[in-house]
């Protein structure tokens, strides 16, 4: 069934609730506005675009006002709309130019009298500088950002070709909620393990669990949304998170559980238990490679449990299980790993349940009797972020 031409399908609720000023300028990073407007919408934001006269070189009134579904604002008008009533100024592309008004506090044009106005009352301004590297070496606008980062954010721009790039909008996107987010919310410390991890057999043999990374990354993203410092151990697979406070790259349990321990001996709020990590190992690793026409016998030991060492009691500690099935006995098992150990909420899968188009899971937890059964990975994200803020883990 057709839905309406400027809905867009929600992502995260990360910034529900929040009305964002968007500045478009002068440079060719204007061209991602739409795509950025619609990152932002899908976590929530309510976006006024506000396009400069260098802007409309790049892209136009009715591409920005069909990306809001909000009319743009290019002039100064009787309503006094250039004062800052929202929650955030977000200048991007912010070119060399505008940055230069900024930091002088001219007000000559609308977008720049909205400027002044948030920084007279102290409401969040990000900005992403896109423009040649000989620009941004400049001693004047070098200068200007200098003098603007005393009171504004100064996002990173993608580096490439001699140039400061407009970001990725949904990464960009991404880290306007993380920024936003840190700005109203107590500290926390989340750790996040993800991927598999290897038993190596011989100098280039190994043995495996299969893991993509996408129920990982699609974790790791969504809590770094909300703010929280997420500090991510990821084993080899396929996908890594586009956005995270910090990530340690690992292979084998023994790594895995060293990054760990480490990790949880600085201190956590909660810690997210989402890796397929290997229950039996090979018995030590042949220093060599085994040749084909070898006989190959290999014994395999039990590893420690992971998940087990990390005991300091947290706010939320969450385990993955996959099962052949979900049957009535799953119940009894999971309340045991609940128990067993010290967990908040355990997900379970049966691997029919699983598979490159859906991701369906029954989560069991230590004070609800019934399971609730969550259709995808992002709905799995949501949830945990949702549970997180639930019982006091705010964001960082």
């Amino acid at each position: 069934m057709a839905t309406n031409d400027l809905f867009v399908s929600p992502l995260s609720e990360a910034l529900l609730g929040k009305t964002i000023d968007l500045v478009v300028s002068g440079s060719i990073g204007a061209v991602e506005s739409v795509r950025l407007i619609r990152a932002l919408r899908r976590l929530g934001a309510t976006v006024h675009p506000w396009l400069t006269q260098g802007g409309s070189l790049f892209t136009t009134e009715t591409a920005l006002s069909w990306a809001a579904a909000q009319p743009v604002h290019t002039r100064f008008e009787g309503t006094a709309s250039h004062i800052g009533l929202h929650d955030a100024c977000v200048i991007a592309p912010a070119s060399a130019s505008l940055i230069g008004k900024v930091a002088q506090g001219l007000t000559d044009t609308p977008a720049t009298a909205l400027v002044a106005s948030y920084l007279g009352q102290k409401k969040p301004i990000l900005l992403v500088p896109n423009m040649h590297d000989s620009l941004m070496e400049s001693p004047f606008v070098a200068s200007n950002l200098e003098r603007l980062a005393s009171f504004a954010t100064i996002l990173q721009a993608r580096q490439e070709e001699g140039k400061q790039k407009f970001p990725d909008p949904a990464i960009l996107a991404d880290e306007i909620a993380h920024q936003l987010s840190q700005r109203s919310v107590k500290t926390s410390r989340i750790l996040l393990t993800m991927g598999t991890t290897r038993g190596y057999i011989d100098s280039v043999r190994y043995i495996s669990n299969y893991s993509s990374g996408a129920l990982g990354s699609a974790i790791a993203e969504e809590l770094y949304r909300y703010g929280h410092h997420v500090r991510v151990v990821a084993g080899p697979c396929q996908y890594l998170p586009r956005v995270k406070s910090e990530i340690v790259q690992v292979e084998t349990n023994e790594a895995m559980s060293a990054a760990v321990q480490k990790i949880s001996g600085e201190g956590l709020d909660a810690a997210i238990f989402a890796a397929s990590v290997l229950d039996f190992v090979p018995d030590g690793q042949l220093q060599r490679k085994v040749r084909s026409d070898e006989d190959l016998k290999v014994q395999f030991v039990r590893t420690p449990k992971i998940i087990a060492q990390v005991s300091t009691p947290l706010r939320m500690k969450v385990g993955f299980k996959l099962e052949d099935a979900i049957t009535g006995e799953s119940e009894k098992l999971a309340r045991d790993y609940l128990q067993r150990y010290q967990l908040s909420h355990l997900i379970m899968n049966g691997k029919h349940e699983v598979s490159a188009q859906s991701h369906i899971a029954s989560v069991f937890t230590s004070d609800v009797g019934v399971p609730m059964r969550l259709d995808s990975k992002e709905a799995i994200a949501r949830y945990l972020a949702r549970e997180a803020r639930a019982r006091g883990i705010d964001g960082a």
